[in-house]
């Protein structure tokens, strides 16, 4: 049976560690739409509210539409307790981190006893990397040795915070036989594999024009491992990569 390693390199910080308002986008169970608006008492304990995206377009920005959030009593900064506009307890919200790039993650289970994962991003949490839209547009059809893309400080710095020094250099390795950059759902991206080798090793890469993000996919020695800055493999790459592999 194939082996499948998920490796998502981010370092969790309590929900205390970023201070201000915090204005989130993100999605329940990968499937659902939500927006967080949450704030802190000056001590980085959070609460606020969030609402589904599909119930803010259907009912509008009343305070029905939103589900209020209140840190839980005994574990204020990663538990929290969600309420309906009449008070009435519908959800709770365990293992609430935020990492230090923006990303907000849970697990939250419901008054039917459902739990799903959570998933967030900090608005403007982008911005840390400078945006590379125009750079992979000028280069659509383009092979990567072409313009160099590996040996660009502002691409490598990146591959190297997300994979590791030593992971990044496998990547580069790899790619020796690669595919023209192509773009669709949303994503710049190519393929390659070693010389005379296709198709272990093998290696895709994805950047994401939606949130500024570097998705990577290598197959080794019969093992597949994933990297994410986002902090998750979006269905579009996994798809990608299925497809081609």
């Amino acid at each position: 049976m194939k082996k499948t390693l998920f490796v998502f390199l981010l370092s969790w910080l309590p929900l205390a560690a970023l201070a201000g308002d915090l204005q989130l986008e993100g999605k329940i169970g990968d499937k659902y739409p939500i927006v967080l608006e949450l704030a802190h008492d000056g001590s980085g304990i959070y609460s606020g509210k969030y609402a589904y995206s599909s119930t803010l377009k259907r009912d509008g920005d009343s305070p029905c539409s939103w589900l209020y959030i209140s840190p839980d009593v005994d574990s204020p900064y990663s538990e929290w307790t969600v309420t309906d506009c009449h008070g009435k307890q519908v959800e709770k919200w365990h293992n609430v981190t935020v990492s230090d790039r923006g990303y907000l993650s849970a697990r939250m289970t419901n008054s039917k006893g459902t739990t799903y994962d959570v998933a967030a991003t900090v608005a403007g949490a982008t911005t840390l990397h400078e945006p590379l839209n125009a750079h992979f547009r000028e280069h659509l059809g383009d092979y990567t040795f072409e313009f160099d893309m590996f040996s660009e400080s502002r691409i490598r710095k990146r591959l190297q915070e997300l994979m590791g020094v030593a992971d990044a250099s496998v990547l580069i390795d790899i790619i020796q036989v690669a595919q023209p950059i192509e773009y669709n759902s949303g994503m710049y991206w190519s393929s390659g594999f070693m010389a005379h080798q296709c198709c272990d090793p093998a290696a895709m890469w994805a950047y994401d024009t939606r949130n500024n993000s570097f998705y990577i996919w290598v197959r080794k020695d019969g093992s597949e491992y994933w990297w994410a800055e986002s902090g998750e493999i979006p269905y579009e790459f996994r798809e990608l990569v299925s497809s081609r592999f």
